[in-house]
């Protein structure tokens, strides 16, 4: 190919770039039914949080663990967010207790798969930087548990 068929090439790359790319309203559709994908999960509620629920201490140590818990139909979901040396982790109970998969979502993208072990606790490694994340809850029977996006 010579260098008048890389010029017709990009002559024609540049003709057909409109339906190449989705048309706007069509990647906004995408973007709004990809909430669907939970529509089947118990949607879980922050029922406290030590950060704004507990008495103000007169001083206050930024590395106090934060304790959060969430309800979700008969599951409930306590978590604890910890710094260590090193790094940042989630430890957790699901009352009642009972071996289910967990997986943590970042707003970065990154997900992280973990079991609970019979008893209900897990620990999950958290990113070094403060984000939203999510959790979800798969029990023994199939069913989700949806925790709603938190900073942590």
């Amino acid at each position: 190919m010579g260098h008048d068929d890389d010029a017709l090439l990009a002559e024609l790359a540049e003709a057909l770039r409109p339906w190449t790319e989705p048309p706007p309203e069509v990647v906004e559709a995408a973007k709004q039914s990809y909430t669907w994908r939970t529509i089947d999960a118990e949607l879980a509620v922050l029922t406290h949080d030590s950060l704004l629920d507990d008495e103000p201490a007169l001083v206050r140590s930024t590395s106090q663990p934060r304790f959060l818990t969430f309800e979700g139909g008969d599951l409930t979901v306590e978590v604890e967010v910890d710094s260590t040396p090193s790094g940042r982790r989630l430890l957790g109970q699901v009352v009642p207790a009972q071996a289910v998969e967990l997986e943590l979502r970042t707003d970065d993208g990154g997900t992280v798969s973990v079991a609970a072990d019979g008893f209900g606790r897990f620990v999950i490694s958290l990113p070094s930087t403060r984000q939203r994340i999510g959790l979800r809850v798969r029990l023994a029977d199939g069913s989700d548990v949806e925790l709603p996006p938190t900073v942590v």
